[in-house]
C-alpha cells in the first residue's frame, strides 16, 4: 500500500488543548506532519469560536499547508446538553449542525463518541440511542462516513460492547483509538484485526502497544485513514511511521 509519507499522520488536538489553532497549526509544521485533528468542542482549538469563521479555518488551514484530517463532533448522547433531558431527536439535531460545519471545511469522516453511563438503567438507554442516532445519522448525511469511537465510562469502550452495538451496523466506521481502549484492558492487535475492514482512523499517545501488530493487520485491509497522535514525543512518532510506512 502506497502512503505519503507525511500527509496522513496527524497531530491531534488534545496533544496540546490548550493552544489555539494558529499555535497549533504551527506545531503540526514543527513536528513535520501533515495534518491536524480538530474538534467542536474540548479544546482551544475548537472550530467554533466567536473569533473565527469557515473562511477563517480555511485560510489558516491553506496559509499553514496542513490538512484537517480528523474531525470530532459532540457525543451522540441522546440527551440535552443544557438539561441533561433525554431527547435524541434534540442531540441529533446537534450533532448535524456539527456535521454540516465539518463538510463546510472539506471533512467526509466524522468522529463521534457514544453517551457515558451512571448505571444499568442509564446505560440502556444510552446504547438504544446510539444504536437509533447513528442509524438516523447515516441515513439523513450519505455523503458523510460516521466513525464511532471508545470513550472512557461510555457505552462503547470494550470489545464486546463494539460487538453488540455495531455488528448490526452498516455504514459506520470505528475508531481504533488506542488510550479508552487500553483502559477496558482490550487485546489492541486483535481489535485490530477484527474491526480492520471498518477502521477509519487510528489515535495513539504512546508507544508501549503492539503498534507492529497493529499496522499489520490494517495494512492488509488497505487502510489509508489518518494515523492521530495525541503526544508530540519523537520517539512515538518515528515508532508510528516506521510501522505503518
Amino acid at each position: 500500500m502506497a502512503r505519503n509519507k507525511t500527509a496522513n499522520y496527524v497531530l491531534s488536538a488534545e496533544a496540546q488543548p490548550e493552544l489555539e489553532l494558529a499555535a497549533l497549526l504551527a506545531a503540526v509544521q514543527k513536528d513535520g506532519l501533515g495534518g491536524v485533528e480538530l474538534f467542536r468542542h474540548r479544546t482551544s482549538s475548537s472550530v467554533v469560536r466567536d473569533d473565527l469563521s469557515v473562511r477563517g479555518i480555511r485560510d489558516a488551514l491553506a496559509a499553514s499547508q496542513v490538512k484537517l484530517a480528523a474531525y470530532e463532533i459532540r457525543p451522540l448522547t441522546g440527551r440535552k446538553a443544557d438539561s441533561d433531558e433525554r431527547n435524541l431527536a434534540y442531540n441529533l439535531r446537534q450533532l448535524e449542525w456539527d456535521t454540516h460545519l465539518g463538510r463546510a471545511l472539506g471533512i467526509r469522516t466524522i468522529s463521534v463518541r457514544g453517551g457515558t453511563t451512571s448505571g444499568p438503567e442509564q446505560a440502556q438507554e444510552a446504547r438504544a440511542d446510539l444504536l437509533e442516532g447513528l442509524g438516523q445519522l447515516v441515513e439523513r448525511i450519505p455523503d458523510v462516513t460516521f466513525a464511532v469511537g471508545p470513550a472512557v465510562d461510555s457505552v462503547l469502550q470494550t470489545a464486546a460492547d463494539f460487538d453488540e452495538l455495531l455488528s448490526g451496523i452498516d455504514g459506520v466506521g470505528v475508531i481504533l483509538d488506542v488510550p479508552p481502549l487500553r483502559a477496558a484492558a482490550v487485546d489492541l492487535a486483535a481489535f485490530a484485526r477484527q474491526w480492520s475492514r471498518r477502521v477509519r482512523l487510528v489515535r495513539l499517545n504512546d508507544g508501549d502497544v503492539p503498534v507492529d501488530e497493529i499496522a499489520a493487520a490494517l495494512t492488509a485491509a488497505d487502510f489509508d485513514g489518518p494515523i492521530v497522535l495525541e503526544s508530540r514525543d519523537p520517539e512515538l512518532r518515528q515508532r508510528v511511521q516506521t510501522s505503518f510506512g
